[in-house]
């Protein structure tokens, strides 16, 4: 398999990944992991510090100089409201189709494709609140482009891979968008790994945040017995 070429505006981002990551003796791929938990955590308030943090201070600073890159690169990309953009699928299949990690190799829906979907599914209704899910959201591009033509609504993205919701939940973030994120099986939707909620006071606040979805309150919102996971557990 080839590897995925890494569009030009994206690769100065990419490039402060990959040279951090020969410099630290790790994949690159691991490095966009830890970069994406490193944006979710600080813009995670009151979180307990990250456990698996394996980064020093100086160490923390090249994080730092990663995300003001990618802010850079998301405002000159976002010019008008109706505008989304997402360099993370674009790294990920990069990453993930070079050397060694061939075989896991992952493509995404082309930009294009999403515009496509969203705009043959649009009734006219845009209605404050509407739902929109993606049981295989990727990196988070189909709702994205469902999102700039429905502001106001509540978006629901699900994956088997978590590097994938970690992507959903940084686009979501830097989007505006609402909604939350869970890691797991969509297919058996009693089981749950993880959860995001992104933005849950931006309506109110107009202050970006993230938190933890715990996984009763996962099982609460769906109508799910909570009492049978945790007496398994037990």
């Amino acid at each position: 398999m080839a590897q995925y070429p890494i569009p030009k505006e994206i690769q100065p981002l990419a490039r402060l990944m990959t040279d951090f990551s020969h410099a630290c003796g790790y994949d690159p791929l691991t490095v966009f992991n830890d970069f994406l938990a490193f944006v979710i955590h600080g813009f995670s308030p009151g979180a307990p510090p990250l456990k698996s943090w394996k980064y020093k201070r100086q160490q923390n600073a090249a994080f730092m100089g990663m995300v003001n890159e990618w802010v850079r690169l998301m405002q000159s990309r976002l010019k008008e409201d109706d505008s989304w953009y997402d360099p993370f699928g674009d790294i990920y299949m990069a990453f993930s189709s070079a050397g060694s990690k061939q075989a896991q190799g992952q493509f995404f829906t082309p930009v294009p494709i999403c515009e496509l979907m969203t705009a043959c599914t649009d009734t006219g209704e845009h209605l404050p609140g509407q739902r929109m899910g993606d049981p295989t959201c990727g990196s988070g591009r189909l709702l994205l482009a469902w999102h700039v033509r429905n502001l106001g609504g509540y978006l629901v993205g699900e994956d088997i891979n978590r590097t994938c919701c970690l992507m959903t939940v940084c686009n979501m973030l830097i989007h505006g968008c609402v909604g939350e994120v869970i890691w797991h099986d969509s297919l058996q939707p009693e089981k749950f790994n993880d959860g995001w909620l992104v933005n849950p006071i931006l309506t109110r606040t107009g202050i970006p945040t993230i938190s933890k979805m715990s996984g009763e309150e996962y099982r609460t919102s769906r109508e799910l017995p909570v009492n049978r996971t945790i007496n398994s557990k037990k």
